[in-house]
């Protein structure tokens, strides 16, 4: 992340501590879905400034920084932007779901069948290492 400063323990107890907080780490801060809501809210509807935002919603600017609060503003204006609801976490990339939820059943079962005979190949692999490595050993 950067080279933002990190929380001290204290300052990590104050930010836990605020209802808009889902978790907080020395270098990092996960906003709760109210959170965004209310933020973006009061960025877009009354048009206040982020650090006046940060510190209506129980935020101390100095402690969080004004690195952090634009970071922030953009986070929730990519979100907003991608049409979708907020979240009080990360997406993660389609290529990281798994997609067998969406297979057809024999797709899946043809899935399940190929991936046994590679671990059957995997299994013979490996016993076989292992008795060369015996062999060797024996030789000596």
């Amino acid at each position: 992340m950067r080279n933002w400063k990190t929380f001290t323990e204290e300052e990590l107890k104050a930010i836990r501590a605020n209802p808009y907080v889902k978790s907080a780490t020395a270098k990092m801060i996960r906003f709760t879905v109210a959170f965004k809501e209310e933020f973006w809210r009061l960025y877009n509807e009354e048009c206040q400034q982020p650090v006046r935002i940060m510190r209506e919603l129980g935020f101390d600017p100095e402690v969080i920084g004004e690195k952090r609060i634009a970071g922030i503003l953009i986070h929730i204006r990519e979100q907003v932007n991608s049409g979708e609801e907020f979240r009080d976490v990360r997406k993660v990339p389609e290529t990281q779901t798994k997609s067998d939820d969406r297979l057809t059943p024999s797709k899946s079962l043809l899935k399940m069948q190929h991936k046994l005979a590679y671990l059957e190949q995997e299994m013979e692999f490996i016993k076989k290492n292992i008795l060369a490595d015996n062999e060797a050993r024996r030789r000596k």
